[in-house]
This record gives C-alpha cells, sequence and structure tokens, in this order.
C-alpha cells in the first residue's frame, strides 16, 4: 500500500527526552521552536565557577546554547515499512542544512508508533525561518517552523 502514507500526530522538537523503562511514556523536556543565536561580543562570555565532587573547580561557559536537541515524532497508519527523512531545511535560501533518513515498520496501522530522534546541533548561519520536516517515501507528511533572532551579548563593564 505505497499510495497510503502515515499520518503524523506529533512532531516536538525538545532538549531532552527520555523513556520511563516501567510504563515507556516519554518525558519530554525543554520543548522549543525559536532559538536565540548569540552574535559574538569582543568579551568573552561570563563564566561560573563550579565545584566539582572531587573539590576541583571547572569553568562553566553561560549564555544561551540549544546543544544537540532530541526530535519526538508519533506516527499512525503506517502500512507495512516506510522510509522517514528528516530534514531541517533553511526558507529563505531553500537549502537542506541536516538531514537523517530512517525507516519504521509496523503491521497495525492503528498503532500510534513513537520515535525519539537525536539531532546534531541545529546550525543558525543568520536570523529568520527554519523548518524540520519530515518526509515518508519523500512526500512531505507534516513540519514545525522554527524561529531564529539574533541577539548582541552585552559588553561587560571593565573593572
Amino acid at each position: 500500500m505505497k499510495d497510503v502514507r502515515p499520518v503524523l500526530q506529533a512532531l516536538i522538537l525538545a532538549d531532552s527526552i527520555y523513556e520511563d523503562r516501567a510504563t515507556r511514556k516519554k518525558i519530554i523536556a525543554g520543548t522549543f521552536n525559536s532559538i536565540v543565536m548569540l552574535r559574538k561580543a569582543s568579551v568573552e562570555r561570563p563564566v561560573e565557577d563550579e565545584e566539582s565532587k572531587e573539590g576541583v573547580k571547572r569553568k562553566i561557559l553561560g549564555g544561551v546554547d540549544s546543544g544537540s536537541p532530541w526530535a519526538f515524532i508519533c506516527l499512525t497508519e503506517i502500512h507495512g515499512e516506510v522510509k522517514l527523512t528528516l530534514q531541517y531545511v533553511d526558507l529563505e535560501h531553500h537549502a537542506v542544512l541536516l538531514k537523517t533518513e530512517f525507516g519504521v515498520r509496523c503491521l497495525d496501522p492503528l498503532v500510534s508508533v513513537e520515535l525519539i530522534v537525536p539531532l546534531p546541533t541545529l546550525p543558525t548561519p543568520h536570523a529568520g525561518v527554519f523548518s524540520l520536516n519530515l518526509l515518508s517515501d519523500g512526500y512531505p507528511i507534516g513540519s514545525l517552523r522554527i524561529t531564529v533572532q539574533e541577539q548582541t551579548e552585552p559588553e561587560e563593564e571593565k573593572q
């Protein structure tokens, strides 16, 4: 049944996604659809000192960093096996910046299939609107818009 596409029930971008082993419930933390891109000023970012268990001080950079996010995908009406593509697209330049392909198999189209997909840090080459698109066998079945805003780091006062 190649003409039947899965139905996207959820596409969520988050800082962390966990699965409770006992209940198989997903815990989705830090959902977002916008990123703040910091333009580096002439000074270094503020740092905090944190003391580890061993008593050694570590420097931790402050500021905004999206890190490596996760995508939560929930699909239904999967008929057998489908090839999925998740791509991150710069809508201003119509360029695919990231792309990953994977397959899903489900024999019961009434079942909801939940997927947790690790992603690399999302590129932010400029401020604007980007899109996280999900395709099934090359056809779009859903997307999530991501707005990137530019912010200049404040100059630190010299003491």
